[in-house]
């Protein structure tokens, strides 16, 4: 991707802001002012980059830090909470029908007005690469949901999952703590929605439900055959699978399954009510799942995975007893987790602990400070 796409879409960029005549934006900075650009600011549903976005907002306001935050989707709730809270806070969205030059230009005004410190975004390729590519004097700095090889950007953000010893050694990579605040893990939630989609997908109280929300694209044969495996040997465990993107493959591996009411597949959804209909959460594999294995535990479902040379860092966001080394130990656990109450308590109040390690704000935001 970095050579056959990134670097020749740099070239092109470059040989565009020239032929515009783009000159370099020179400023003296202004400490105390950020700017963050991003794809959704929201705090639920399968955005999970958004959650972080509200973690690194929120680390700042608490530091005097003034903040503008623009969004080319949406805003939810959270975010005007915390506007209302904080007059440091600007929150501004994209104009509709607005083209991207017209986006790059307005962008490049609000860094001669504000002189930020530092521009954060989470996106690899967006307005900011321009930005970048036309010589302002903020450090562009990116956050990396999990895409890292971008030839543009000051430095890039990585959590601990994607810190490996070899990006490690470019000082352009910068590990930062993992941070989620608790409250956006575990929110609250609307107790009859919660009963009414239990009714709808007949899940009692006496059914073992497994859950599973991630990108259809990592739903993989593999992991569907394990799921077989596991649903076959008991009519009442359940699966519930949730996720963005083309679900054929799944449907058409658990077909069986979906006619006797096993296995429910799902759209995009708001998992934290999936997840308070789950017992445990089923990694995916071969590539792990992100956030949402942390919502979970949020919640003190236990997260069961398989010993994978991918699983690699995410290690450090999972309780150890729970990654099996194959799918025989992984079954196993499952039943465990299913017969033995004490054994489900200690594993739940461990998961429990992971989630709350992620509540890091203000150490991630002194982190982006001191870059």
């Amino acid at each position: 991707i970095l050579e056959n796409l990134l670097n020749p879409f740099s070239k092109i960029l470059l040989a565009k802001l020239n032929k515009l005549k783009i000159e370099p934006l020179k400023y003296n900075l202004n400490d105390d002012n950020y700017i963050i650009f991003c794809r959704h600011a929201t705090t639920k549903g399968m955005y999970a980059p958004g959650k972080v976005i509200y973690s690194i907002t929120s680390g700042l306001l608490k530091l005097q830090k003034k903040v503008i935050l623009i969004t080319l989707g949406l805003i939810d709730k959270k975010f005007v909470e915390l506007k209302k809270n904080n007059p440091n806070l600007i929150l501004l969205s994209k104009e509709d029908n607005s083209t991207c030059y017209k986006q790059f230009i307005n962008l490049r005004a609000i860094c001669q007005k504000m002189r930020p410190a530092k521009i954060i975004t989470e996106m690899p390729v967006n307005i900011g690469t321009a930005l970048y590519f036309s010589n302002v004097s903020s450090k562009i700095i990116y956050w990396s949901p999990g895409f890292t090889q971008v030839p543009w950007f000051d430095k890039v953000l990585l959590v601990p999952e994607l810190a490996n010893e070899k990006l490690m050694k470019d000082k352009k990579f910068i590990e930062i703590p993992k941070s989620l605040n608790f409250e956006l893990l575990n929110p609250k939630i609307n107790l009859k929605v919660l009963n009414e989609f239990k009714n709808k997908h007949f899940i009692s109280d006496s059914d073992f439900v497994i859950g599973t929300f991630a990108r259809y694209e990592k739903i993989s044969v593999e992991y569907l055959n394990l799921v077989s495996q596991i649903l076959s040997i008991d009519s009442s465990r359940k699966i519930i699978i949730a996720g963005s993107n083309d679900r054929s493959l799944a449907e058409n591996y658990l077909k069986k399954f979906i006619v006797k009411k096993q296995a429910i597949l799902l759209g995009v959804s708001d998992i934290h009510i999936l997840g308070n209909c789950c017992n445990v959460f089923l990694d995916t594999i071969p590539f792990p799942c992100g956030s949402s294995a942390v919502e979970i535990m949020a919640k003190g479902k236990p997260v069961l995975s398989l010993q994978q040379q991918n699983l690699a860092n995410y290690k450090k966001s999972r309780v150890s007893d729970l990654i099996l080394k194959d799918d025989v130990e992984l079954i196993q656990a499952v039943e465990k987790l299913e017969s033995d109450v004490k054994f489900y308590s200690n594993m739940s109040m461990k998961s429990l602990e992971v989630a709350k390690s992620y509540d890091n704000g203000l150490e991630l935001a002194n982190s982006i400070i001191s870059i």
